[in-house]
């Protein structure tokens, strides 16, 4: 049986089994939690458990929750909450070593508030817009030798990375193994890393980066695993063991995590008097040129953007930042959305070589708008 799954209820991420890339994650301030009574200590319990783990999710740094600023937001958390409802299911709690039932509260909290949380605590922000990750994976078996693994047929490894993709706010990618997919790739091409061919095959899923699973279990029952991450240029390897591959799976996904989220998270360094300054050609029309200070406008890099020049259909902006040129970068990178200008000669086409710092007005960051 193949299960495809696309936007969940309450933090919405992708776990999908189609072409994608960079993901909007929506709903990264609302989190749902079980309680046993809608009285208000139960209540503001489930409060204070909710806004760690959005505080989890938007700064992708599980270790926040060692802050002092944040252990006091926690301790005080209806002041960063905007509404709560409640919903009936079938759901139960263990109270006393008894399952008894239990009602879900879903929370939003206000993404002003918890931004300002952040910012006092010296906290990163990762921004909704996040890479998607193609998870490919390959068993070894004592009996039945290496085999990739499906993870659409693997309800319990499937439920286990859905569910750690959804705390975290990862977009997951799945392989369909289909006919395709099983003749550009097997299992030996997966367990010796041909990045060439694990490269080729990911293709028709347009992924940001690709996550790489070898696991098997010993004689003993323990489960051992090597994972690969290949982002852009670079190749990230990290092991994990445990009783059971669940364990692997959800340990993969959290370490997944942390690296992009350090890599994405915008950090505030108080920098308020310095700014990128960008050349952005082919913005011919009134819509377009809308569209693309709005979209500037809304990147969580970008604390204010000022107009500097227009000139036919190339225009000059400086953008004021939350973050570094880097972080700018990266989040024009995943959305594809500006085209870096095509370089000749060691530098943009037509233009002077300069050794002035990339960003500078003398030497401004070169791109076409694609919309």
């Amino acid at each position: 049986m193949q299960r495809l799954v696309g936007w969940f209820v309450g933090v919405c991420v992708s776990v999908l089994a189609m072409p994608g890339h960079a993901e909007l994650v929506r709903n990264l301030y609302q989190q749902s939690e079980l309680v046993v009574s809608q009285g208000d200590e139960e209540r503001r319990q489930a409060t204070s458990e909710a806004l760690a783990s959005v505080l989890v999710r938007v700064t992708g740094q599980p270790q926040a929750l060692n802050s002092p600023v944040v252990k006091a937001a926690l301790a005080k958390p209806d002041g960063y909450m905007e509404a709560f409802r409640y919903e009936s299911g079938s759901e139960t709690l263990e109270r006393d070593g008894e399952e008894v039932p239990a009602t879900t509260v879903v929370l939003n909290f206000s993404q002003v508030s918890v931004e300002n949380l952040l910012r006092q605590a010296g906290l990163p922000l990762w921004p909704a817009n996040r890479p998607s990750v193609l998870v490919w994976l390959v068993k070894d078996d004592l009996q039945a030798g290496r085999e990739m693994v499906s993870l659409q047929e693997n309800p319990e490894l499937f439920d286990v990375v859905e569910s750690e993709a959804k705390e975290r706010g990862l977009p997951v990618v799945l392989p369909l193994m289909d006919l395709e997919d099983q003749v550009s790739l097997n299992a030996n091409d997966l367990w010796s890393l041909d990045q060439g061919a694990i490269t080729e095959a990911s293709t028709r899923y347009k992924p940001d980066a690709i996550l790489v699973g070898r696991y098997s279990q010993t004689s003993s029952g323990r489960w051992i695993s090597a994972w690969t991450l290949l982002h852009k240029q670079s190749r990230q390897v990290f092991d994990s063991e445990g009783q059971s591959d669940t364990v692997l799976l959800k340990e993969a996904v959290n370490s997944t995590s942390d690296y992009l989220a350090d890599i994405y998270g915008i950090r505030n360094r108080g920098v308020t008097s310095e700014s990128v300054v960008m050349d952005i050609q082919q913005v011919g029309e009134f819509s377009q040129y809308v569209q693309l200070l709005s979209y500037l406008e809304g990147l969580a890099v970008v604390r204010e953007l000022n107009l500097l020049a227009i000139e036919g259909s190339q225009l000059k902006v400086a953008l004021f930042m939350e973050g570094d040129i880097s972080q700018l970068k990266g989040a024009l990178d995943l959305d594809r959305r500006l085209t870096p200008m095509p370089l000749t000669g060691g530098g943009p086409v037509n233009m002077p070589q300069t050794l002035e710092p990339q960003g500078s007005e003398l030497n401004p960051l070169r791109y076409s708008w694609s919309g």
